[in-house]
């Protein structure tokens, strides 16, 4: 098991790696002595078969927003700076 997350690992600090075709990727597959199986869910691009290879169960994950959602009739978020009072303009005068 340790073969194959050495091998991703590698392969996601590679971009050669990363970007090589099936046939290189199966030889530097085949040298770092990655599972047949494992090996064939990597070249296929199969996540899910190489997630329940190396993780079997339920994969849980959240996924947040980079910002709030106003439901609607809610107030809108606070602006954090500080209000400035209204100052006449000297030169207005």
């Amino acid at each position: 098991m340790s073969d194959v997350i050495d091998f991703l690992e590698r392969m996601g600090g590679n971009a050669a790696l990363n970007d090589a075709g099936t046939a290189e990727l199966a030889r530097e597959l085949d040298a770092a002595a990655v599972d047949g199986a494992l090996a064939a869910a990597i070249l296929a691009g199969d996540e899910g078969a190489l997630r329940d290879r190396i993780a079997p169960g339920t994969f849980y994950s959240i996924q947040l927003g980079d910002t709030p959602q106003n439901e609607e009739g809610s107030e809108p978020p606070a602006n954090d700076a500080p209000e400035t009072p209204d100052v006449p303009d000297p030169s207005d005068a």
